[in-house]
């Protein structure tokens, strides 16, 4: 067995950052950023686990690098956002490509290495960007995926320490399966920031009643799916894969994502409004009317949900008015106008 020096954090000496910069030659305004991450293996580690927390390591470094130098960015400055927004923003708009592993001996120890690569097209991101802050709801999903990847992250690395403080294999197992499960539900967070990755030209306000193109919507529910395979009570998959069938006119279908998003997570108040949405476009006038009034009820009035809220309200106004109107069109894209 090696000695207990071996077992090292991971969050200390056993990941090694390498960052490396370079401007592309053949277009000036496309920055490479290449991050390295390094882990250490342990008496309870395989290749593979090594590998995903090297990966893990380098993915956090390569986002880290690429919010710093999109604050230093002129087009990016010109839109006034905050380095808590641009460290938001980041995982929506860049991805990150994994390259090369490499693996050696030091003394008993194997080191695993991971390579990525993101590059960044300064003026695509820029467009991204004022899309994004345009999209009032993607910002608010962003915001809490990327707070729950952090939390995620955190676990994997607390179990990653106490599978390093075991003397033997007696004792691991439970610790592997339970961040085996923290990796599967980091990586259905890292597919669901994907699929809010804003194509430019899209529609800025998808999820409040706008759609993204039909390749671009097929790209997403993919991904969503994915997600859920992997882990199935992710909220906020099930919540985007609703919108996603509205869009398709699957109204029962995007009820039926609205209602296990709210079962799995009563807080996320805007399920209530796209539950309604579909029981209107549905014609399920009563029942719509009381999805949009616990929407109003529950919501948090933030600056982000502002904007639908009015919505809600004018189109509950509308329902509850006198009741020789004529009917409401089915669409749930009329919710907007």
């Amino acid at each position: 067995m090696m000695s207990p020096r071996r077992f090292l954090p991971l969050t200390s000496v056993s990941l090694i950052a390498l960052i490396l910069m370079t401007v592309s030659s053949a277009w000036a305004d496309v920055r490479t950023i290449t991050a390295t991450g390094e882990y250490r293996m342990g008496d309870n580690d395989t290749r593979s686990d090594a590998k995903r927390l090297a990966l893990m390591d380098a993915k956090r470094l390569a986002l880290e690098q690429a919010g710093t130098y999109l604050e230093s960015v002129s087009e990016v400055k010109n839109l006034q956002v905050t380095r808590d927004e641009i460290r938001t923003y980041a995982a929506g708009i860049v991805e990150v490509k994994e390259q090369a592993t490499s693996s050696k001996m030091e003394g008993e120890t194997t080191v695993v290495r991971v390579g990525v690569t993101v590059q960044i097209d300064t003026a695509v991101v820029a467009r991204q960007i004022d899309a994004l802050r345009k999209n009032e709801h993607a910002q608010e999903e962003l915001r809490h995926v990327r707070e729950e990847a952090d939390r995620l992250r955190q676990e994997v690395e607390t179990k990653t320490k106490e599978l390093a403080a075991l003397k033997s294999k007696t004792g691991a197992a439970p610790l592997l399966k339970e961040r085996e499960q923290a990796f599967a539900k980091l990586d259905a967070h890292d597919l669901v920031v994907q699929a809010w990755r804003v194509p430019v030209g899209q529609r800025v306000e998808f999820g409040e009643g706008g759609a993204p193109p039909p390749q671009d919507r097929a790209s997403m529910k993919a991904m969503l799916q994915r997600a859920l395979v992997l882990d199935p009570v992710n909220a906020r998959a099930h919540l985007t894969l609703g919108y996603l069938l509205q869009e398709e006119g699957n109204f029962k279908g995007a009820a039926r994502e609205f209602r296990e998003t709210l079962r799995l997570n009563p807080d996320l108040a805007r399920a209530h409004a796209g539950l309604g949405r579909a029981l209107l476009a549905d014609g399920r006038r009563d029942d719509a009317a009381r999805e949009f009034r616990m929407f109003l009820k529950t919501v948090k009035p933030t600056p982000e949900n502002q904007r639908l809220i009015e919505k809600v309200q004018h189109k509950l106004q509308e329902l509850e008015g006198p009741p020789n109107r004529p009917p409401l069109p089915r669409r749930p894209r009329d919710f907007e106008r």
